[in-house]
């Protein structure tokens, strides 16, 4: 029997032409450069000369945003890039930032020549320098092979829906792993493609790496919605842990198991998810062990110790999954002694549909002193409610869409913030997005959640039948005072706009996206970065379509929002791993910054969230009116945590930090 499931989709419409990937001289009326090379080593960061703390003034935290999508040859008379899901990159190791780009759509395969009237769906697009103006622009490369079908192909691109990078064979470039969405409800629409790892040439060309664990067989329908790159088990290479979506969407409620692949080099993954201790199965509804429909996957480490903790964000009301590492890569599952599942609340006395059976169910103890409902019931007025289903724990969760990691109150501890879709029907026992500070101990992992009335951090409701669309969420210092400010994606309902969160100097958020010129409507893509590498993080927002943003956008937009911060002091900080006891890419290592007297702690993530955001592996800290750190100490992500401390170093720097070099780089 089909069950009434909720469920959240946009369409892509429009199309495009597109340059070559060839065509690197000249991209519509925009003139570029040829590519730089990789990065050489740079001159040493000289300290800052004496031995007092560094100097620091007054610092207001002002900025604004620029609408700059043309100027990145993004917009109409450019590129006319269209799409959702933003993955920020160095593809080619020179420094800059790049961007992969999905178009929300079903699996499908994308036509290379797009001027027959076909869908743009998959774009690469290289940060490259504009001739003679010392500023920045989007060149069109995407058949550089990411998007290569496996066999060749000299039509048509693979059909894929996310991406996340990081350097899986150590040789000091990022490499990729592709997801792809097969809807197991629709076998007559599946072109047969399937995950892939890719590997880089250092360029930004990728080849196919030889299938192994992570590229399911073409008979097992994989409905792939997130990964994230981690070094579970310490050892030097990367692995990856990989989120599905429902067994069978709108007929069970059983998602599809989230897999954790073991690297082992050259592109190479084992599948070790029962010898990890992270099998869940098809029965436990009641025990919180069933399979979970994940719509995002997150890995960082919040107790503390070094190793990652690993989560799935789950949707259809179901709780979430918080597994924490001993150490070694064996994992445990705190995911409700952690506070992590849900916010606790099961009372569904206020959903509508409840009240809906009330009227016919009068007498069930449940219904006693239940108001009538103010939807209109279906009929007959039961059939939107399940007993035995829709009144149990494992339905009073969150539609949780992405979970993002980082320390937000600045003690050293890794937060979270969950970006939920949370409807005013379904009443107070479905959870909201919410920020969920750490107070973890050793060996255990506990969070709090101490309420948006709280920390400011407010979805507004503007009508009775408010709707809540939380997708993704991001974190970062928009305004460089040395505090992280926070941004909300949200959808497609009446009134919804991305909401950015300026956080105040008592730790408490104020919305300030009008003030910023940033209030984007109907956000529903979002990533973050230095693009320019001034000194500031800019944002790409991608924009909905579906229901009432239709009236708003007539295609899936991704505008440039370049951040005009001026007289900020801040830090740029790439690491890199020795490549043998560490990750070259350094996901997984823990940067400490103090200026000031201000301690500013970030961790390098390797994907996250919704279909594979991630926002660039450079660490970027704002010092606020420090003229320098007084200290950056890097834990490194090897099974020693070694550590590394570099002192007075100077702002307004970018920097290569390399494990075992004594003194860092600098990046021109």
């Amino acid at each position: 029997m089909r069950v009434a499931l909720l469920f959240f989709f946009v369409v892509t419409t429009g199309c495009l032409s597109t340059a070559s990937s060839s065509q690197l001289e000249s991209v519509g009326s925009v003139k570029v450069n040829p590519p730089i090379p990789p990065l050489q080593n740079p001159d040493v960061v000289k300290q800052l000369p004496g031995t007092e703390p560094v100097s620091c003034t007054a610092a207001d935290g002002g900025t604004r945003f620029q609408d700059t999508t043309e100027q990145w040859n993004l917009g109409a008379s450019g590129l006319g890039l269209l799409g959702n899901r933003l993955t920020v990159a160095d593809l080619d190791s020179d420094g800059y930032p790049d961007l992969i780009v999905h178009a929300v759509t079903s699996n499908l395969r994308q036509n290379i020549d797009t001027t027959d009237g076909g869908r743009r769906i998959v774009w690469q697009l290289m940060n490259r320098p504009l001739a003679d103006t010392g500023h920045r622009t989007f060149v069109d490369e995407t058949g550089n092979g990411f998007f290569e079908v496996p066999g060749g192909s000299q039509t048509q691109y693979r059909s894929a829906q996310l991406a996340v990078f990081g350097d899986v064979d150590n040789d000091g470039d990022l490499d990729g792993f592709s997801g792809t969405y097969t809807d197991p409800n629709k076998p007559a629409t599946d072109p047969g493609d399937r995950n892939q790892v890719l590997l880089n040439d250092g360029t930004g060309h990728f080849t196919l790496a030889s299938p192994s664990a992570t590229t399911p067989r073409v008979s097992d329908r994989m409905p792939t919605t997130s990964a994230t790159f981690t070094d579970a088990d310490r050892d030097g290479l990367l692995d990856v842990f990989v989120g599905n979506w429902y067994e069978a969407y709108g007929y069970s409620y059983l998602g599809v198991q989230a897999r954790l692949y073991h690297g082992r080099g050259a592109g190479q993954f084992s599948d070790t998810t029962l010898a990890s201790n992270l099998a869940t199965d098809d029965t436990g509804y009641a025990t919180f062990q069933n399979h979970r429909p994940a719509y995002g996957v997150t890995a960082c480490d919040l107790d503390d110790d070094g190793a990652p903790e690993l989560m799935v964000s789950a949707y259809g009301r179901q709780p979430n999954l918080l597994y924490r590492n001993d150490g070694t890569g064996k994992f445990q599952d705190q995911s409700v002694a952690s506070g992590f599942a849900s916010d606790g609340n099961v009372d569904f006395s206020d959903n509508q549909n409840f009240r809906c059976w009330c009227t016919v169910n009068r007498t069930a103890a449940s219904c006693q002193g239940v108001p009538n409902p103010v939807i209109g019931c279906p009929t007959p007025a039961s059939n939107a409610w399940g007993v035995g289903t829709d009144d149990q724990p494992w339905r009073n969760g969150g539609n949780t869409f992405t979970t993002w990691c980082g320390d937000v109150d600045g003690d050293g501890r890794n937060d979270l913030y969950n970006a939920e879709i949370h409807h005013w029907w379904a009443g107070g026992a479905s959870d909201s997005s919410e920020l969920q500070r750490n107070v973890s101990t050793t060996g255990s992992v506990r969070l709090e959640r101490p309420g948006n009335a709280a920390t400011g951090l407010v979805l507004p409701h503007r009508t009775s039948d408010w709707n809540e669309g939380g997708l993704m969420a991001a974190g970062g210092d928009l305004d460089n005072d040395g505090r992280l400010d926070l941004i909300a994606a949200t959808s497609d309902y009446a009134d919804q706009f991305g909401l950015v969160f300026q956080q105040q100097p008592g730790g408490t958020f104020l919305e300030r996206g009008v003030a910023w010129g940033l209030r984007h409507e109907c956000m529903s893509g979002l990533a973050i970065a230095d693009f320019d590498r001034d000194g500031d993080l800019d944002v790409l927002a991608g924009a909905s379509t579906a229901r009432d943003c239709a009236r708003r956008w007539s295609k899936n937009e991704v505008r440039f929002y370049e951040n005009q911060a001026v007289d900020t002091k801040w830090l740029l900080l790439h690491l890199e791993g020795n490549g043998t006891s560490t990750n070259r890419s350094a996901i997984g290592a823990k940067v400490t910054v103090k200026a000031g007297g201000r301690t500013v702690t970030r961790e390098v993530s390797g994907g996250y969230g919704h279909f594979g955001m991630q926002n660039d592996l450079t660490v970027h800290v704002g010092l606020g009116g420090c003229e320098g750190a007084d200290e950056i100490s890097v834990r490194w992500p090897d099974a020693a945590a070694s550590t590394q401390t570099f002192t007075r170093v100077p702002g307004n720097q970018f920097m290569r930090l390399e494990q075992g070099s004594p003194e860092p780089f600098q990046v021109k």
